[in-house]
């Protein structure tokens, strides 16, 4: 009798045990549902409010290699694309600024294509260095803060990246939907929350430049990289080709970054990179943009992240004025670089669509795509 009194209490036991684990499981579950379902209610995906780009037949432009006609005419027929150029839809772009290169002006200048539609990004380089029709001296893309500076028509605008943003729009055909610039307290802390990136460093890297608080000491091979070392990672610039190759290991170590980001695909992560973002970044985008952006990231497949750099085959990469160094682009590579990968339109984009200041590869004379006229004030 006392046994199977015993036997029914530790049955009861047991039965209120499971009953209690099954209670709390079911508490931790609902929380689980609750907080997921609050994540989806609670992110938005960014609204953009964009007109056709209006695509203007284009008569002439000036462009001084062209073969003289008989009559003398220096001017060439452009193809015209007509009707307007329409946004593709669920495609998202967006101006990235890294800060700052020590003088000012933006180290890192990258543009975003994100196509939600197809689950594809597309990042492209734009270097710092590359030529630019502007009326003052210094012609690099990462000088348009003189702009912002100086002209009334940026004077209500908070921030600098609004007249890089016109800058770039001029490279690559269309004004971005949004922008962010990171400072690199961001990108360490990002570097830092997933434990560090593996990687395989190219070559024996030691720079210090106090100014910039900068100290890079890495030695060549395989190994893990904190936030600090891969900041000294993507700074250094010490390579035969400069920053060209600068941009290459950039693109390897992010192509790392983002495989091992995405080896990682919850809602923990996300909230840690929104934080990141939060206090390191400035931003148009929202919060919520942001956590949308974080989750739509989340799952893509890393053979679906391609970055895209400047390379001998598309610019004079060693290109110099006045002993001022730059890069100059080649109009046709370029054109089908973001026609290929980097074009939001339903149309082409056509050289004529952008303002690109480059050299006539037989004068070695500047024109421009567009035929707009350029100021030559070249700093020396």
């Amino acid at each position: 009798m006392r046994n199977r009194r015993y036997k029914n209490q530790t049955t009861s036991r047991a039965e209120k045990a499971v009953r209690v684990v099954a209670i709390l499981f079911g508490a931790v579950a609902f929380l689980m549902v609750g907080a997921y379902g609050f994540v989806l209610w609670f992110i938005e995906a960014p609204t953009v409010d964009r007109a056709p780009i209006a695509r203007d037949s284009v008569e002439t432009a000036e462009r001084p290699d062209l073969e003289r006609e008989p009559d003398g005419d220096t001017t060439v027929e452009l193809p015209a694309l007509e009707g307007d150029s329409v946004w593709r839809r669920d495609v998202y772009t967006i101006l990235i600024a890294g800060e700052d290169d020590g003088f000012g002006g933006p180290d890192v200048i990258m543009v975003v294509l994100f196509d939600a539609g197809n689950r594809t990004l597309d990042v492209l380089s734009i270097p710092r260095d590359t030529i630019v029709n502007v009326d003052w001296p210094l012609k690099k893309i990462n000088s348009y803060q003189h702009l912002f500076r100086r002209s009334e028509r940026y004077q209500h605008h908070p921030h600098y990246i609004y007249a890089l943003r016109d800058g770039v729009a001029n490279l690559v055909g269309y004004r971005t939907d949004f922008w962010i610039t990171l400072r690199t307290d961001g990108f360490r802390d990002l570097v830092n929350a997933i434990g560090g990136v593996y990687f395989d460093v190219p070559q024996r890297m030691l720079y210090s430049d106090p100014y910039q608080d900068l100290f890079i000491d890495l030695q060549p091979g395989y190994q893990r990289l904190d936030g600090t070392a891969a900041e000294g990672l993507v700074r250094f610039r010490r390579y035969p080709t400069g920053d060209i190759r600068r941009v290459q290991v950039q693109h390897e170590f992010l192509r790392a970054l983002s495989g091992q980001l995405l080896q990682a695909r919850n809602i923990l992560v996300i909230d840690e990179l929104v934080r990141i973002f939060r206090d390191n970044v400035d931003t148009d985008l929202s919060i919520r943009n942001l956590i949308w952006f974080g989750m739509e990231f989340l799952q893509l497949e890393s053979e679906n992240i391609r970055f895209h750099s400047v390379d001998r085959e598309i610019a004079n990469i060693f290109d110099n004025v006045n002993g001022v160094s730059y890069v100059s682009l080649f109009v046709e590579p370029w054109v089908e670089l973001i026609n290929t990968y980097m074009n939001p339109f339903t149309t082409e984009i056509r050289a004529a669509d952008l303002e690109i200041l480059t050299r006539d590869p037989n004068t070695g004379a500047f024109f421009t795509t567009n035929g707009a006229p350029f100021v030559n004030n070249w700093a020396g």
